[in-house]
This record gives C-alpha cells, sequence and structure tokens, in this order.
C-alpha cells in the first residue's frame, strides 16, 4: 500500500477527535454583563452502554486548537432517559461564550465512576458538522445577538471503543521533531487501504505526549473486543491543513487459525473483553512459537517530509 500522505477524508473517525486534542476546561469571566450563548440539540442515537457515564459537549475556537485554554465546555448533559433503544433521543444543551468565530463543537463521553480527564480524547461521539462536509462546521457568535441556536449535534453511542487493550512503546528513529503538533494512535481490524476502511477503528488515542517526554514511550490503547490487525501511528505538524497528517509508524499482527476445520482464516488476532491484546506466532503446523504482548512502534519522523 502507498500511504496518502495527505487526503481530507482520510482518518476521519480520530481526525475529528484530534480537533480535541489533550483538552481542558476554561474557567470564565462573565464580568458585568451576561455573555451571549449558543445552544442546540444532542441527538443522541444508539444503545447506552453501561460503562458510559457524563456526556459533554465541547467548543473550540480554532482548528485544532491552539492553546488547552481556549477549549471550552458544558456541565453534563442530562442522559437520565431510556437510551435502551435504538432511534434517536434528544438533549437540550446550552453554553454561555464570548462573540466570535469557534471553528469546532463536539460530544465526549467519560466511563462512570471516573473524574474527567481530557489526557486521553478516544472518547469522541459526535461532531457539529453537515452533511458531505466531512469536517467540523464553524459556528459564528455575532456581539449583536443574546444567543445562537439550532447548533444541533448527532451522537452515536457505537462509536465508544472500549473493554480491551493494547500495550506497547513508542520508539524514535532519527530526531524528534520539534514542530510536532501531535500524534495519534489508532488500531484497526485490517491495514487501511481505502478512505472507508478508517472508519472501522477498533480504537484511537491523542494522548501521546509531545513535550517535555523522553522515548522510548510505554502507551496503553483501550480498543473494542474483536480482530485486531494493523496499529499505526499518526504525525501533524504545526503547519499545514488540519487534515495534512502522516504515518510514522506501523505494527502488522499475525492472524489467528480458524476457529474450526473449514472455517474462514480470519484476520489479525482476537482480543476479548478485559484482556490485553498479544500477538502469537506460529510454526507450519500452527503451534504458538512465541508470543508478543508489547507492541513497538518505530516512529520515523523522516517520513513527515
Amino acid at each position: 500500500m502507498k500511504f496518502v500522505k495527505s487526503h481530507p477524508y482520510v482518518l476521519l473517525p480520530f481526525l475529528l477527535a484530534a480537533t480535541l486534542l489533550i483538552l481542558h476546561s476554561c474557567e470564565m469571566d462573565h464580568g458585568l454583563q451576561p455573555l451571549p450563548s449558543i445552544r442546540g440539540h444532542a441527538f443522541i442515537k444508539g444503545i447506552r452502554p453501561e460503562v458510559a457515564g457524563e456526556l459533554i459537549v465541547v467548543v473550540a475556537p480554532d482548528f485544532p486548537p491552539k492553546k488547552w485554554t481556549d477549549i471550552i465546555r458544558t456541565p453534563p448533559l442530562d442522559i437520565s432517559g431510556d437510551f435502551s433503544k435504538v432511534k434517536a433521543d434528544t438533549v437540550e444543551w446550552e453554553l454561555p461564550l464570548a462573540p466570535g468565530t469557534y471553528d469546532v463543537a463536539a460530544i465526549l463521553w467519560k466511563k462512570h465512576g471516573e473524574d474527567w480527564s481530557f489526557e486521553s480524547v478516544s472518547n469522541l461521539l459526535g461532531v457539529y458538522t453537515e452533511p458531505n462536509l466531512f469536517k467540523p462546521k464553524p459556528i459564528e457568535l455575532p456581539t449583536n445577538l443574546d444567543y445562537v441556536d439550532s447548533i444541533d449535534i448527532k451522537a452515536d453511542f457505537a462509536l465508544i471503543r472500549y473493554g480491551a487493550f493494547i500495550k506497547g512503546v513508542i520508539t524514535v528513529e532519527g530526531d524528534f521533531r520539534d514542530d510536532t503538533a501531535m500524534l495519534i494512535l489508532a488500531a484497526f481490524p485490517m491495514k487501511p487501504e481505502t478512505v472507508i476502511d478508517y472508519l472501522f477503528a477498533m480504537g484511537w488515542d491523542l494522548s501521546i505526549p509531545i513535550k517535555e517526554v523522553s522515548y522510548p514511550l510505554h502507551y496503553t490503547l483501550d480498543v473494542a473486543e474483536g480482530y485486531i490487525k494493523y496499529i499505526a501511528l499518526f504525525w501533524k505538524g504545526e503547519k499545514g491543513g488540519p487534515y495534512d497528517f502522516k504515518k510514522i509508524g506501523e505494527y502488522m499482527l499475525q492472524d489467528d487459525p480458524p476457529p474450526w476445520p473449514g472455517a474462514p482464516k480470519p484476520e489479525g488476532i482476537w482480543v476479548s473483553e478485559g484482556d490485553t491484546l498479544v500477538d502469537k506466532f506460529r510454526d507450519s503446523k500452527g503451534k504458538i512459537t512465541s508470543t508478543v504482548g508489547n507492541f513497538e512502534i518505530i516512529a520515523d519522523f523522516d517520513r513527515t517530509y
């Protein structure tokens, strides 16, 4: 496969997540005059898993955010309703903001029993956009309006990736680039060959630190239960468009044997909920000769040019 260095649709599910890189809530000074606001609905589709605790809406003036304190978030959304059915439920939300342009609004989720920590942004459920736009839709909040409404965001509980884990280490080949803006680690059930393949990511993480960190760097990636075939690391520089990501490291897993005689051979290694992925190397008779449970991704920053 020849990797496409820059494509507006490639990596869609987790490039949108990249807009929320290492989020931090922002304390706002309302002053003497109340701020205007944006308001809308969260159309939340799918069956709510037991692990899903709170949902919030987050907004940023830049895409991707230039600094963490630019990120503003709502209080937790009211998701006390019945989310046990497939059709979408509707939740209203509102967020006071200073007048201006905001490049992205999105919905995030967190697990029950955990505090909000924006050190990992694999918890994206939906982004404010429009059909066939394939990127966040900017929001204009003029100075002469008290509010802008109809900022409706579609979210889907089916996007939740959790339950299993991949552990490993990232090492650097050559010099680390000082103009690195973000790194994305993602796992797939196949080696992506088309735009659609990227939509089937089993898990992704944008929490890979890029400042004041020494390599090798150990990681733990949350993924959904299922077959894992391919792990890759993607790089974005401080310059370039928001979708200008490049692959700089990868790991290809072996394939499990057929689950029973005559069954099709699966692609990748199965990992069950609660387990950590282990790659298995077999001889010609199918006997396991060695295993790998610590997946090394070699980051070659020369591939970013």
